[in-house]
């Protein structure tokens, strides 16, 4: 999958083969439109996502935020090291590398990142999955059944053996569609490396800490510690 890279100004792009044909710099300015007056499927918090479709594609278009003490300083500019060490930059290739590996990853589209001088904000910008809600969204419709936390466990593994370290896999990060394909998403500071133990165990712990979370949140939610065993027994399998 081949990255083009278009430079306007202070600012570089970053698109994908694929959409490069059709791709204008204009499809990233929703974003800022949405920002500055909380319109349209803008979702607020730090994965705030807004909805767009561009050239007859439903897209997905993320701005990254800074999380933590961090944030206190800057919502959301990061220092500037390298083109090919921005946030955005990173996620779109580990992207492209997932779907040469056949992972259930979104669609890359392209990413943006705004220069100014040594700091940048960025975007990426995501073909939609259809239909698909965060396992979080679904536990609180209903309960999952057993197959489907096999399922969940057995992706998990998939990304691991495959050396996919998600750093921040959460009920929220999981997204399941209408006919039960799960994906995962959010791939921000996450990495490709040879698989280890710690940091697979790691993922596993953090995913099963943000399921206690959530129901804490909502006690309506339908989880239970034995579901997340079955997930686990699965993904050792």
């Amino acid at each position: 999958m081949q990255i083009h890279e278009v430079s306007q100004h202070n600012t570089k792009f970053w698109v994908l083969d694929e959409f490069y044909a059709d791709f204008k710099t204009a499809w990233f300015d929703e974003v800022q439109s949405a920002q500055a007056h909380n319109s349209g499927d803008w979702h607020s918090g730090r994965q705030a996502i807004a909805r767009l479709n561009q050239a007859g594609i439903p897209m997905v278009l993320r701005h990254y935020w800074r999380g933590g003490v961090p944030a206190r300083i800057t919502k959301d500019h990061f220092i500037f090291l390298a083109y090919g060490s921005t946030r955005c930059y990173q996620e779109l290739s580990l992207l492209t590398i997932m779907q040469q590996l056949d992972l259930p990853v979104p669609m890359p589209i392209a990413a943006r990142c705004e220069r100014r001088g040594l700091l940048y904000k960025a975007d990426i910008l995501m073909r939609e999955i259809p239909n698909a809600l965060t396992l979080a969204q679904k536990l609180v419709q209903a309960p999952l059944h057993d197959q489907m936390w096999e399922s969940i466990g057995k992706l998990i593994r998939r990304f691991h053996n495959s050396g996919i370290q998600h750093v921040d896999l959460n009920a929220n990060n999981v997204l399941i569609d209408d006919s039960e394909n799960i994906f995962l998403i959010d791939f921000d500071r996450c990495k490709r490396k040879p698989y280890a133990k710690h940091w697979a165990e790691a993922g596993l712990q953090r995913l099963e800490r943000s399921l206690r979370k959530e129901k804490s949140l909502n006690p309506l939610m339908h989880y239970a510690d034995k579901m997340f065993l079955i997930l686990r027994q699965a993904y050792a399998v």
